[in-house]
């Protein structure tokens, strides 16, 4: 029995791998769907707090 064997039984099978990584590609795809479908949403957020600035801002205690 070589040193390597009892690290290779710890580890999860290649097809679960390679699910896992598929999930994750596909939740970063989704990530990434999102944030331009909202991109106009967030440009008109930030142009309110540049014009308004934060609700609550002049109560802030912290720099």
């Amino acid at each position: 029995m070589s040193r390597i064997d009892p690290a290779k039984k710890n580890e999860p099978p290649v097809s679960d791998r390679l699910e896992n990584a598929s999930r994750v590609s596909a939740i970063e795809a989704e990530k990434k769907k999102w944030m331009e479908d909202n991109r106009a949403a967030f440009a008109a957020y930030d142009a309110l707090v540049d014009r308004l600035g934060l609700f609550g801002e002049e109560y802030r205690n912290f720099e």
